[in-house]
């Protein structure tokens, strides 16, 4: 909001600033004296009025004026291993929503021999296996997804979150 604030008093002290062109020497009368230049600075505290917000001149943006530049790469469908691998994610997290935890590890497991390389397959099998507790199958999925995973650092965090509470749940 400052920042916004600040912009619209730069904007209205540059128009101030250009607003004060002198006419020039065969256009000024013989009467016309030049008047003393005297500088405005605008004031944190000073008022903006709409009036003043709305005789800003209109500016083009980039997205305006090279619209190439900034469109969306054409949506292709996944290859159809992937669309697979996604059908059964969704229904395996349907099935731990319902508590159907044996139908959930199918599905999971079948989604895994698709994409045996996918730490966020691992991941959820983790998950799983912490809700079937099976803490020790927790414990070795989040380190296989651990093991997998590449620039993602929520799901490391995630997977150590998985073996923390094995852990704990185990030594109880």
């Amino acid at each position: 909001m400052i920042k916004f604030y600040l912009l619209i008093v730069f904007i209205i002290s540059l128009l101030n600033g250009c607003t004060s062109i002198e006419p020039s020497g065969s256009e000024r009368t013989s009467t016309e004296k030049k008047a003393p230049v005297v500088e405005r600075t605008a004031e944190p505290e000073q008022q903006i009025s709409a009036k003043a917000i709305t005789q800003q001149p209109k500016v083009i943006t980039i997205a305006a004026a090279a619209p190439a530049l900034t469109s969306k790469p054409k949506k292709t469908s996944p290859p159809p291993s992937r669309q697979a691998v996604l059908e059964l994610l969704s229904q395996s997290k349907s099935a731990i929503d319902q508590y159907n935890y044996n139908e959930a590890e199918s599905l999971l497991s079948r989604a895994l021999r698709i994409e045996p390389d996918n730490a966020w397959l691992w991941h959820n099998m983790a998950v799983l296996k912490f809700y079937q507790q099976d803490y020790q199958q927790a414990i070795q999925q989040a380190l296989k997804s651990n093991n997998l995973q590449k620039n993602s650092p929520q799901l490391k965090i995630n997977n150590e979150k998985i073996i923390k509470q094995s852990y704990i749940k185990i030594n109880r």
